[in-house]
C-alpha cells in the first residue's frame, strides 16, 4: 500500500508539473500578431495572465474575423498623468455633487469630477459620471490639432483623395496651465474650430462652434460655418453636433469618439469594467508632412494592404483596463446606440461602436493614442489617428494628427469667430 500510495504521489507531481508547463506554453509571448487565421486557435490562450478571447470585445473580434485586422500584442505600460491634473482629481473626491435631477454636476473646477473610486458599479448614474470624466478638460487648457489629414478610404480599393484641416480647441474651465481654471463669467465651456486647408475645393470651409456651461437643452451649442461662395459665416442649427464633419464617416460628436455632454443623450449606461488590447502608445509622429502624396506620410495606417484603413501592422496592442459605457441618443441622432471603451484611470476612448436607426451595426472606431508632454511641460493622453470605419460600406475616414496639448503662445481670442474668418479666407494659421 504504501508504494502504490508513493506511486499515486509521484504521478501526481507529475501531473502538477505538466499542468504548469501547460499553462505556460499558453502564455503568449509579446510581439505575437493575431490574425483572422490563427484567433480561433489562441483565443483561449493568455496575455499577462488574461485569455486573449476575454480582451477581444465581440466587434473587435468581428472586425478580425471579416475585415483581417491584424493586432501585434504587447505588455502594457503604465501611464501617469500630470501632477496637477491628479491632485486636482483628488480634491473632487466628497467635493463634486452628482445631481440626479437633471444629471448635471457641480463644484466642478479642475481634474477628473469623478475619480474611480468614486465610481460604484451599481450606480444608475455611473455611466453619466464616466461621461462627464471624459469632456472634462484632460488637455490641460488648450487642444492643437497640428497637421490633421483626413483620408478617404475604399476598403476594396484603398485610399479614395486626402483633405487637411487644422483644429483647436480652448477650454475656457478646468483649465491647468498655471492661470485660472476658468476664463470669463463661467457661462462658456469651451471652443472650437476646425477648418480645411486643402485641397483647393474645400480650402477655407470651417466651422466655429461655442458650448456652452448648461448641459441641458435650454442653450444649444453654438456654431457658425465659413461659407467660401459667399465669403461670410452663417449660424447653423443646435443640432449641428449630429452631423457629419465635411463629408467624412465622422460625426462631430464622433469627436474623440464622444464628443457630447452626457446631458445630450437621454441615458447612458454604464455595463460593466473588463479588459481590452487597445492602443495606448502610438508612435509620435502621426503625420510626416516630408512624405507626402505617399503612404509613408500616414505611418500609422497600414494602407499598403487591403482593407487599407486599420493600423498598420507595427502599432502594439496592449491590455488596457476599461468601463464600458453604452449611450441613447436622441431620437433625432444618426445612431440608435454608441458604445465605448474608455480607459479606468483616466478618461481615454479606446474603441467605439455605432449603431444605426434600426439597431444594425454601422460604425466601429479604433482611436490610437499617446502620451503628450506639451508645451509647458503639461502631461497629457493624447488621441493622434482615428480610424472612423463605416462596417456597412466597407468604407473609412481615417484621421491622422500631430496633436499637442498646452501650445505656447494662444490666447482666447485665438479660438473665435473672427480668427475662423481670418483663416478661411488666408488671412492666417
Amino acid at each position: 500500500m504504501r508504494r502504490i500510495a508513493h506511486a499515486l504521489g509521484f504521478i501526481g507531481a507529475v501531473g502538477l508539473i505538466v499542468g504548469a508547463q501547460a499553462a505556460l506554453a499558453g502564455e503568449l509571448k509579446a510581439g505575437f500578431v493575431i490574425t483572422k487565421d490563427n484567433y480561433d486557435k489562441i483565443k483561449n490562450e493568455t496575455f499577462e495572465g488574461k485569455t486573449v478571447a476575454s480582451m477581444v470585445p465581440e466587434k473587435l473580434e468581428y472586425m478580425i474575423k471579416k475585415f483581417g485586422l491584424t493586432m501585434k500584442i504587447a505588455h502594457s505600460k503604465k501611464i501617469e498623468m500630470d501632477p496637477k491634473y491628479v491632485e486636482w482629481s483628488k480634491k473632487n473626491i466628497g467635493t463634486v455633487k452628482f445631481n440626479t435631477a437633471d444629471r448635471t454636476m457641480s463644484n466642478w473646477q479642475a481634474g477628473m469630477p469623478f475619480p474611480p473610486e468614486t465610481i460604484k458599479m451599481d450606480d444608475p448614474y455611473a455611466g453619466d459620471k464616466v461621461i462627464w470624466n471624459l469632456r472634462a478638460d484632460t488637455y490641460g487648457a488648450t487642444m492643437d490639432l497640428r497637421d490633421i489629414s483626413f483620408v478617404f478610404i475604399s476598403g476594396d480599393k484603398g485610399v479614395e483623395r486626402v483633405q487637411r484641416w487644422q483644429s483647436m480647441r480652448y477650454y475656457m474651465e478646468g483649465r491647468l496651465d498655471g492661470g485660472p481654471t476658468t476664463v470669463g463669467d463661467g457661462t462658456i465651456a469651451q471652443k472650437t474650430y476646425l477648418f480645411a486647408t486643402s485641397p483647393q475645393d474645400i480650402r477655407g470651409l470651417g466651422t466655429f462652434s461655442i458650448r456652452y456651461n448648461d448641459p441641458t437643452s435650454a442653450k444649444p451649442d453654438a456654431t457658425w460655418a465659413y461659407l467660401k461662395s459667399v465669403r461670410r459665416t452663417r449660424r447653423l442649427s443646435g443640432g449641428a453636433w449630429m452631423d457629419p464633419i465635411g463629408g467624412t464617416d465622422q460625426l462631430y460628436d464622433d469627436w474623440d469618439i464622444w464628443d457630447a455632454f452626457p446631458t445630450k443623450y437621454q441615458s447612458n449606461k454604464l455595463i460593466g469594467k473588463r479588459w481590452v488590447f487597445a492602443i495606448a502608445h502610438s508612435p509620435e509622429l502621426s503625420v510626416d508632412r516630408s512624405k507626402e502624396g505617399t503612404p509613408e506620410e500616414f505611418p500609422s495606417v497600414g494602407l499598403t494592404e487591403a482593407p487599407y484603413f486599420f493600423p498598420a501592422k507595427n502599432i502594439a496592442w496592449e491590455p488596457r483596463e476599461v468601463y464600458v459605457v453604452e449611450g441613447t441618443p436622441p431620437p433625432e441622432h444618426p445612431y440608435s446606440k454608441k458604445v465605448v471603451y474608455m480607459e479606468v484611470g483616466f478618461p481615454r476612448p479606446y474603441l467605439g461602436e455605432m449603431y444605426d436607426q434600426k439597431g444594425e451595426f454601422w460604425k466601429f472606431m479604433i482611436f490610437q493614442n499617446r502620451p503628450d508632454v506639451g508645451d509647458d511641460g503639461y502631461k497629457a493622453v493624447m488621441p493622434v489617428v482615428g480610424h472612423v470605419i463605416d462596417v456597412k460600406r466597407n468604407h473609412s475616414t481615417t484621421w491622422s494628427a500631430n496633436m499637442k496639448s498646452n501650445p505656447a503662445g494662444v490666447k482666447e481670442t485665438d479660438v473665435s469667430l473672427s480668427k475662423l474668418e481670418e483663416v478661411a479666407t488666408g488671412g492666417g494659421r
